[in-house]
């Protein structure tokens, strides 16, 4: 049975809760077809149906259209990556200038062309994961053009070269070593995501791939196209600029007088930490402690004296595989007891759907009555397939645009609050709420199953792991597979009675059948309907509710005598088999549950330290397992097991690969930079900037209200290459200023001053290129990962690398004094 009924969003002024019957029809596209293509053909279509087909009683509604949702995701990231490209365009224009800003942004078209040219040639489609990649990209590739302009701009400003052409090449030459070396970091920081397993390895996909692409031709982009297009556009200024220096007479503190006020502040601040070894010191450990402080945010939930269940501590991040989606739909589901009639069911459902119809965000809602509703990826993933019965039923529900609503999951929270009376009223009923994960589905969030020798002692033991299941802060939809207790009545034909009686048992069992599920006399073919219609002769339900009913039936015998069937048969009560579960060929009983406002990080973790090790009785001990880097296999043969899966399992997986991409990351970062300045030192130096950016990533998340999560951790490995990158340039500028003569002071304070602006440009731009994101509930951690993270490392690493370097190489020149005096001692 399925019924549709209207909410009171609808748009089409019916009133809330009329209700009439339905038939669901679901159309899907074929694996590499376009959907949102596909959409609008199958609209056209219906409409075409409904205008030469359709009876005019019969109403048509899309209540789903992926399609419509595919499209208008990819407009809105499309919109945001226009935003991005102004405010980078923006910025630019009020630090150097219009000529130099236009100059960038066209690299911005360019490069991304030939991103999506690479990506037709590989037979990529354009979806919100590859979008989501060119806007990520976006505040990483114009860094190499931002460099070049900068510098470009920096020495038309100074003048120390008369020719222009030659100050293009030197001061695009000028950097190439440093930009070559911070684009291969930022690629090698990148491409080990191409590495992570499971289901969470194609939404994760285009990131290794766009992004390299993307860095790649930027840099030939920033090498070629930037320097042409300032040569034709910067000319006027540059020949305006050298006439003005020609008629000016060389003073010996020329480059003092054209710092601006970022390179005069910056030096104040410095200058007096490189004086001070000690208040250098106590600026490191304020930096250090600081990065405590921070690490502690998302730690704080395991060590807090109250424990990790509850809600989240007011200064606290949380940690989770993915934060909710905002979808415009969720799933209610009501499970009555086994074996409840459907009438029963369908009654549960209407009461269910009264309280929809009170809330001020649904549109309408489909519910399906004896089976679930049209498969989607979690419901495959839930096994909603095979799933049928007259207990059982499913709401699809559909909410408003979410520009017009909250988020789904505080919608959806509401809805539930306001279902508990409906739950009172049938306490031996479950109602469920799923909502729609932003990435891969899984069974259920959390989700404990248990082994052991003896099924029967697993299905006891389930009972005792759901009750404590109860106790975990935020826990709705617990459920288990032990299934409910049903009874079944076994009638047994006395054969040789029957058969002395001229009656084969195949009629009594015959009798019985029609008594029950009726008696088909035929069909009959109707003028409104293409089929045949069966006609079924069927006893009211009252006259056929009660097994006793059955001995009362007659059956007529050889001679034409009619005789009572309880004559003939034996009726025996009895208990329906219950089912029994197996993963990989391995009997398990399973318990499971969602979350609601709370992470199952921390609800797997308090239900493990309250289970692991539980005494059960006659020498009955329940370990629990799988919670280690890698899947465990149960050891059910001589005890009993609980082993974890659910959105735990896929959390621990996902950042398993994620960290070994990131250990991968930075040792080859830094083979690449010991290769490079064939040291091994100062590459921790330049590498010292990357766990500077925990000082803005946890305070961030803490600020949006937004748990640490899979998308957070890439956004972390990102900047392992993009922080380097500022890193090596403050180092090879300081490297090339004491080659020039420069003491070592003066080469650490000029290169500072020098590259603080081009190193807050760039950073200017990933803050605010990455901006759009943070909405997106999937990549909204990225996001504020690559925001307040550059922030924190690009203002610390202005100071603290170079107050490193700065020591590091003073330490080693009294090294060198002490060892002179001594051997001029000797």
């Amino acid at each position: 049975v399925t019924l549709h009924s209207f909410g009171p969003a609808n748009e089409f002024g019916q009133p809330a809760g009329k209700t009439s019957a339905a038939v669901t029809v679901a159309i899907g596209k074929r694996a590499g077809a376009n959907a949102v293509a596909v959409s609008e053909a199958v609209r056209e279509k219906f409409k075409t149906l409904e205008r030469e087909i359709l009876p005019e009683q019969v109403t048509a509604t899309i209540t789903r259209d992926y399609g419509h949702r595919a499209d208008d995701a990819v407009n809105t990231l499309m919109e945001s990556l226009g935003i991005a490209i102004i405010v980078v365009l923006i910025i630019l224009f009020f630090f150097l200038g219009w000529r130099e800003a236009l100059i960038v942004t066209i690299t911005v078209p360019l490069t991304l062309f030939i991103v999506l040219g690479v990506g037709l040639i590989i037979d990529q489609t354009i979806n919100r994961i590859s979008l989501f990649a060119l806007i990520l990209s976006l505040g990483l590739l114009v860094d190499a053009a931002i460099v070049v302009i900068e510098n470009i701009h920096r020495h038309l400003h100074e003048g120390q070269n008369p020719s222009f052409p030659d100050l293009l090449v030197r001061a695009t030459d000028e950097i190439g070593n440093p930009t070559n070396i911070a684009t291969i970091a930022v690629i090698l920081a990148f491409v080990p995501m191409a590495f992570v397993s499971g289901m969470m390895g194609p939404f994760m996909q285009p990131i290794p791939i766009n992004v390299p692409v993307a860095m790649i031709a930027s840099l030939f982009l920033a090498y070629i196209v930037v320097p042409w297009i300032a040569f034709r556009w910067l000319g006027p200024k540059a020949r305006k600029s050298l006439a003005e220096r020609e008629t000016l007479e060389a003073q010996p503190q020329q480059d003092e007088e054209k710092e601006d006020g970022l390179q005069k502040n910056y030096k104040r601040l410095i200058n007096p930490l490189l004086d001070s070894r000690m208040l250098a010191l106590g600026f490191l450990l304020f930096v250090f402690g600081l990065m405590l402080a921070s690490m502690i945010m998302p730690a704080w939930q395991f060590i807090r004296p109250e424990g990790m269940n509850g809600p989240l501590s007011p200064g606290g991040v949380g940690l989770k595989m993915l934060p909710e989606g905002n979808v415009d739909t969720f799933l209610l589901e009501v499970k009555a007891p086994d074996g409840t009639a459907k009438e029963r069911t369908a009654m549960i459902a209407e009461h269910v759907g009264r309280v929809l119809n009170q809330n001020p965000y649904v549109t309408d809602y489909q519910t399906y009555i004896g089976r679930t509703g049209p498969l989607t990826f979690e419901g495959m993933v839930r096994g909603d397939m095979m799933r049928e019965g007259p207990d059982l039923a499913q709401i699809r529900v559909n909410l408003v645009p979410r520009d017009q609503r909250p988020v789904t999951s505080e919608v959806a929270k509401a809805v539930y609050e306001n279902l508990k009376p409906v739950a009172a009223a049938y306490p031996d009923t479950k109602i469920k709420l799923f909502l729609t994960p932003p990435g891969p589905p899984v069974q259920s969030q959390i989700l404990a199953r248990i082994h052991g020798p003896d099924y029967e002692r697993s299905r006891e033991i389930a009972s005792v792991v759901r009750a404590k299941f109860e106790d975990i802060y935020g826990m709705i939809n617990i459920d288990d597979s032990v299934g409910d207790h049903q009874t079944e009545y076994r009638i047994d034909v006395d054969h040789t009675k029957a058969l002395s009686l001229g009656i084969a048992p195949a009629e009594v069992a015959k009798l019985v059948h029609d008594y029950i599920r009726g008696k088909n006399l035929g069909t009959v073919r109707d003028t409104q309907t293409s089929e045949p219609v069966n006609i079924i002769l069927r006893l009211d339900r009252s006259d056929r509710a009660w097994i006793n009913q059955v001995n009362d039936l007659t059956i007529t015998t050889q001679d034409g005598r009619n005789i009572r069937l309880s004559e003939l048969v034996d009726i025996h009560e009895g208990a329906v088999s219950k089912a029994i579960h197996a993963r990989d060929q391995h009997p398990m009983v399973f318990v499971q549950g969602d979350l609601l406002g709370s992470s199952p990080v921390y609800a797997t973790l308090t239900l493990n330290s309250w289970l692991n090790d539980m005494e059960l009785g006659d020498d009955v001990t329940l370990s629990t397992g799988n919670l280690g880097f890698m899947d465990s296999q149960p050891n059910d043969l001589e005890g009993y097991e609980l082993l974890w899966g659910g959105d735990m399992r896929l959390t621990l997986d996902v950042f398993r690969d994620l960290g070994a991409a990131f250990i991968v990351a930075l040792v080859l970062i830094y083979l690449l930079l010991v290769a490079y300045y064939q040291s091994f030192m100062l590459p921790v130096i330049v590498m010292g900037a990357i766990p500077l950016t925990l000082v803005g990533i946890f305070p961030g998340h803490w600020l949006f209200n937004m748990p640490f999560n899979a998308t957070s951790m890439i956004g972390f490995i990102a900047l392992a290459g993009v922080v380097v990158r500022n890193s090596l340039l403050l180092i090879d500028f300081i490297i090339d200023y004491r080659a020039n003569g420069f003491t070592l002071k003066e080469a650490v304070l000029k290169a500072g001053a020098v590259r603080f602006r081009a190193i807050l440009l760039t950073a200017l731009t990933i803050v605010f290129g990455s901006a759009v994101m943070i909405p997106d509930p999937v990549f909204g951690g990225l996001a504020v990962s690559l925001i307040f993270g550059t922030l924190a490392s690009t203002l610390l690493t202005l100071v603290v690398i170079p107050l490193m370097y700065y020591y590091w190489q003073l330490d080693g020149q009294l090294r060198a004094q002490r060892k002179a005096l001594k051997a001029a001692a000797k």
